[in-house]
Formats: C-alpha cells, structure tokens, sequence
C-alpha cells in the first residue's frame, strides 16, 4: 500500500491485509477525517472506545510506544493513535507550537496546552520553573512572532506544575519510533502517527513507507494558479462530502458564497454546511439565500493580500482588507509595519527598474522570458549590492547581516515578476512620498488619540489613489 492520497484511502482498505503501522500527514481537517476512517476500518462496531488509545501530541511518546507493545485483552487488537505529533518538525516548528499553545488555552483545554508546553519546553532544554527567569522567558521571546512573553504563559504555567506535568526527557524521537517500527509490534496492533508536517528526507519517513502506509493529505498554502486550483477542487469534493452525508443538494452560488466567507478553512467550511443542512429543514436545496442567512465572514484576510492589493493600487480590496485584519484583532501597527515593507520593496523594485542594470530586463510581459533571461541579471545586480553592503559594513566595522536591500530572497521567482510588474504602476517619486506618509502615519498613531482605521484608510486611498484624491495630502 506504501503512499495513498487522501481521497483514495477509503477504497484502498477494502484491498487485502491492512499494515500495522499508518503515517497520516497535513490538512488538519482531512488528517482527522482520514483518521476516523482509518480507526473505523481497523476496529470493529463498537470497540473504538475501549481498544483505541490516543495520545495527543509527543509528551507522552514512551507510554504510547509502550501501549503499542502491550498486549490486548480482545481479540480485536488495539490502535495506538499519536494525534498532532511534532516529531518531524525542526527547529522552526517550535514557533508554530506557540500558536498550538495559545489555540489550546483559548479554548479552555488547559490540559492540552500544558502538555504542548511540556513538549517545547523539552525541546528547548527548559524545565517549567526557567520560564520565570530571564533565561526561560528570552527562549520564548524569541521564539513569539512579536517578541514578547505570550500572556498565557503564566496561567499555563502554574496550571502545569499545580497538575504535575512533567517536561519529558529530552531524546531522539525519530530513532525511537523508526526502532519501533522497524523492529515489530505485536499481531493485530496498529500504530498510528498524525502530523500536519513531514520531512521525506528523514530515515522515520522512509521507514513508514516500507513497514506500513502513508496517507499524505496534504493542501496547497500558497497562491499560484495551480495552488488555487487544487484549493478549490479539495473544497468543492468537501462540501459535496457533508452534502451527501445530510442528503441535501446546494446552489453553486451558494457554495461560491460560502467559500468567499470562509475562505480556505475546511473544518469551518464543513461546519457551515452542517449548520445549513440542519436551517433549510426538509428542502432538498440549499440555497443562495440561505447561506447569506446564516453564514458569517470567518475567513480573516491575511496581511498578503493587502500587499497585494496596495501594489496593485486595488483600494477597495485593500480596504476590505484592512477592516477584516483589525476585525480579527491584528493590531493597526502590524498592519502599517506591513504597509511600510511593501512600500520598501517597492521603491527597491522601481529603483532597479530605472537603473542601467533594470533597463535591461525589458519587458515585464513574459514570466518565462523574465525567469530565463532577467533572473540573471537581477541575481548579478544582487551579488554586486551584497558586496558593496559588506564593504560598508567593514569600513563602519559593523556586524554582518544579510541586506534587506537585495531583490532575489530566494524561492519562485514568480512572486519577484509580480513585484517588478506592480512597481511600474508607481513613479520613484511617488514611492517616496508614499514613504514619507507612512512615517507621519506612524507618528500620529503613537502620539495622537486620532482612530488608527481612519488614519489607515487615508493612507490606502493616498497610495491606491494617488495624491489628487480629495481629502488627502
């Protein structure tokens, strides 16, 4: 069986012995859907409850290791399920705990937050009592977004040590499981491993697809054609799944509307579609109308499409954007900070343009003749910046650090076509002013009670509009 997709593990049970060891990665909503699934086939009617063990999260790795090995009362064997495991994650991933924690603690599963606690805290060499000392809480600020000690830390803190949990000693996880894996568990057991992240790179992986299955639910994050369309495709066979399961039908336009008030959450989206199913009563059709009854805007904006929207001088968009990012609580100076960058590449972007180097990209109609031919040029414009920076650097006898004055950051190229096409909707001059509104912007925001959505709306029409709007310098 080796590696499945998502939407053919159903019909992939039914063939021949089912493997004792199951990897199931990505999509959050699809990993529990696939799981449920997955656990149903593996145990019979009614035994889920007794013979199916879960653990959430890697604190308690040995004992579901343990559990595994141990054998079962019933005849049936026993699933051992690691739910939301990090083991593949590398350092990186230990920013994105701190969104895991914070998620937990606002839903008032206290005890889930204070064993993903327990998790980092192993990882990091930490023991709970270090996060009341400087050394403790710097490790978490460093690792916060915005560089400061998470409000909940405190309260989860003392809930941990008020509940006895433990920091698990820290060890290598992969060569545990894989040692697991690789060396047996009993007949009739089944070990189960779901992670929103892997790294095929890693011997654990390989090691799943050789001993067991790997069920790779995996969706697309980012906002390429091919990524929007496989997006849509993953949200149409969603909805038409929670459909088919309530026995209704729904308007396309319904189903379009849902979507553009949800965006691409699918546990929410499936959410909507049960609530809509149960309102509509004994219809048979969902309609337009009723979708815009009850289905309310969740799907918050992120701070990328107000980038966007700004660089392509899109004002309603852009303030569409901004009401949606400050609804959810994005503070206003996260947004301007966000203003204020894109601005910066921009000017960087326009000044290239009209350089010596710039004038010889060409045309910026052609994505593939820009990748063949302007990639060069731009990559060879970079190394003699980065040059000239160091030089600086060294006769300032500074520190060195990477200059955020380079065009190519690495990655598709594409996002770099798109900043140069939209640098050439703005004269030089006209991004410095911008540049200097923003600065007054700030300013204002820091030091005046005047309201943070009325300055920033100002700014978009300026920057969307242009300085012959009425109303604005």
């Amino acid at each position: 069986m080796a590696e499945l997709v998502y939407n053919t593990l159903a019909k992939s049970l039914g063939q021949g012995d089912l493997p004792s060891v199951w990897l199931i990665y990505g999509e959050e909503f699809l990993v529990d859907r696939s799981l449920k699934t997955l656990v149903g086939t593996l145990l019979p009617a009614g035994l889920a409850d007794s013979c199916c063990v879960v653990v959430e999260g890697d604190s308690e790795l040995g004992d579901a290791l343990e559990q595994v090995a141990t054998f079962s009362l019933f005849s049936s064997g026993k699933v051992v399920v690691l739910r939301d495991s990090h083991i593949f994650y590398a350092k990186k991933g230990e920013t994105k705990e701190l969104v895991k924690i914070a998620k937990a603690f606002e839903d008032g599963k206290m005890m889930l937050a204070a064993r993903r606690l327990a998790q980092l805290l192993s990882k990091l060499n930490l023991r709970f009592k270090e996060l009341s000392m400087p050394k403790g809480r710097d490790k978490i600020k460093g690792l916060a977004d915005d560089g400061q000690v998470p409000s909940w830390l405190g309260e989860v803190t003392a809930w941990a040590e008020a509940n006895n949990i433990g920091v698990p000693q820290a060890m290598d996880d992969l060569s545990l499981v894989e040692r697991v894996i690789r060396s047996g568990i009993p007949k009739g057991h089944h070990l189960v491993l779901t992670t929103d992240q892997v790294d095929k790179r890693k011997s654990l992986f390989k090691a799943f697809k050789e001993a067991g299955s790997v069920v790779d639910c995996s969706a697309p994050k980012g906002e390429r054609k091919a990524d929007k369309e496989q997006q849509a495709r993953i949200i149409d066979e969603t909805v038409r799944g929670v459909l088919a399961t309530c026995g209704k039908k729904m308007e396309p336009r319904a189903v379009k509307y849902i979507t553009d008030m949800v965006g691409f959450d699918l546990r929410t989206l499936a959410g909507d579609v049960e609530k809509l199913a149960s309102f509509v009563g004994e219809k048979p059709v969902i309609t337009f109308e009723d979708a815009r009854h009850i289905t309310r805007k969740t799907r918050q904006d992120p701070i990328y499409e107000l980038t966007g929207a700004i660089s392509e001088r899109n004002a309603p968009s852009a303030l569409a954007c901004v009401r949606n990012l400050l609804g959810n609580e994005t503070h206003p100076l996260q947004v301007l900070a966000a203003l204020v960058n894109q601005v910066r590449r921009l000017i960087l972007a326009r000044s290239f343009i009209e350089s010596r180097d710039g004038q010889a990209l060409g045309s910026l109609r052609d994505y593939n003749q820009f990748r063949s031919g302007g990639m060069p040029i731009i990559k060879a414009a970079d190394e003699a910046m980065a040059a000239r920076v160091e030089s600086w650097q060294e006769s300032l006898s500074l520190s060195k650090k990477k200059s955020d004055l380079l065009l190519n950051r690495g990655g598709s190229p594409y996002p770099l076509f798109l900043l140069l096409q939209n640098a050439t909707r703005f004269s030089l001059a006209e991004l410095v002013d911008v540049h200097a509104l923003l600065a007054d912007c700030d300013r204002t925001m820091k030091s005046s009670p005047e309201d943070p959505t009325v300055l920033l709306d100002r700014l978009i029409i300026r920057i969307c509009c242009g300085p012959g709007e009425k109303g604005v310098r």
